[in-house]
């Protein structure tokens, strides 16, 4: 199966949630044992359900993420990965400074352009440089 079952829950529990108010939800791992496109609809559908300012936020847990989902593309989607296990660097290993030049070099010096954001003047772009370098 392709996680039917995982897909007729999450659908069952959004039908619900106009009637039992909650500021928010957590989802742990409904995408398991969910094919491809499952998991594509239901993170569509968890999406819809969950953006505007009216809307229950939703935590959604997961150890595994598709690449390419288009929803999380929008403005009130917010994704943090928390990354766990023996393969990680340890913290006097991790170079911010040179993570922050590179980030720099790939986005051409500028900052992303998000909602809520001002973007930074020359002025302030270049003494974030002198602090990295």
């Amino acid at each position: 199966s392709g996680g039917e079952r995982s897909v007729s829950t999450i659908m069952f529990l959004m039908a619900l949630q106009d009637m039992v108010k909650s500021p928010f939800r957590v989802v742990d791992e409904i995408n398991q044992g969910m094919d491809e496109r499952n998991e594509r609809i239901v993170f569509k559908r968890i999406v819809e359900n969950s953006v505007g300012p009216t809307r229950p936020q939703y935590f959604l847990i997961t150890p595994k993420l598709l690449q390419g989902l288009t929803a999380m593309e929008h403005e009130d989607v917010t994704v943090l990965f928390v990354f766990n296990g023996p393969y990680n660097l340890k913290p006097g290993e991790w170079d911010l400074p040179g993570f922050l030049r590179k980030r720099k070099a790939l986005l051409g010096d500028e900052e992303p352009n998000r909602p809520g954001k001002q973007a930074k003047s020359a002025a302030a772009r270049q003494g974030d440089e002198a602090r990295v370098q």
